[in-house]
């Protein structure tokens, strides 16, 4: 999938979505989450031997300076993107979820890019304006526009027509915006105690406990598990 769209033409942007029995097989918008998991996406295929090293820097590099061109919001990508054209899809709307997600990944990336910099086999000086293009991105995402001080929690979003933050608020632990809350906490954009502030609430079934999420998705508990370690008894 990413093999066959991951190309020019879709400006490195992944389609959102692809169904068979469609006269149009893939949508052309994509999300920030997508764009995120396309970076990793990249970066899987090279550590599975899949792709070779200089593939994946092409594909890493024309993926981020897409990104790096994008409209954005207070250092935010908008919630979708018509991916021919880069144009936010209207209504614009601003995900703590989505935002998080793409903050996340690309700290995965830097990582990576650490990693293969190491090896020394492709330019120096190309990796390092990559890794400054990414941490320069990463630290123009500001958090404290999706945080409300009062709750001491994030926002679902922020709706751009209506200039303001959805009245509605991630509150538990075991939800898909964990994520978020981390690298919000990792780049001093709301304070510590915010982690503190998410409800670990724990119910029983079965004789297994488990923390309440408000649908008990996979989604919920699993998608923030692709970058946060697990920990033995947590």
């Amino acid at each position: 999938y990413f093999k066959d769209y991951l190309n020019s033409s879709n400006n490195f942007l992944i389609p959102d979505n692809y169904q068979e029995d469609r006269k149009e097989k893939i949508v052309l918008r994509t999300s920030s989450t997508n764009i995120g998991l396309s970076l990793l996406a990249v970066i899987s295929a090279y550590d599975l031997g899949y792709i070779e090293e200089e593939k994946a820097f092409y594909l890493l590099k024309n993926i981020i300076f897409t990104i790096q061109s994008l409209p954005k919001w207070n250092g935010h990508l908008y919630n979708w993107y018509q991916i021919q054209t880069k144009e936010p899809l209207v209504p614009r709307y601003v995900s703590t979820v989505d935002s998080g997600n793409l903050v996340g990944y690309m700290y995965t990336t830097r990582a990576f890019l650490e990693e293969i910099q190491n090896q020394e086999k492709i330019d120096f000086n190309k990796i390092e304006n990559l890794k400054i293009k990414l941490e320069q991105m990463i630290e123009d995402t500001d958090f404290k526009v999706l945080y409300s001080d009062e709750q001491r929690l994030f926002s679902i979003g922020f709706n751009i027509e209506e200039n303001k933050l959805t009245d509605s608020y991630y509150d538990l632990l075991a939800s898909e915006a964990r994520q978020a809350s981390l690298v919000a906490i990792a780049k001093k954009d709301v304070p510590p105690k915010h982690w503190n502030n998410l409800s670990r609430t724990l119910t029983v079934l079965r004789k297994y406990k488990g923390l309440i999420s408000w649908s008990g998705t996979a989604f919920e508990y699993l998608m923030p598990n692709i970058n946060i370690p697990r920990y033995e008894g947590s």
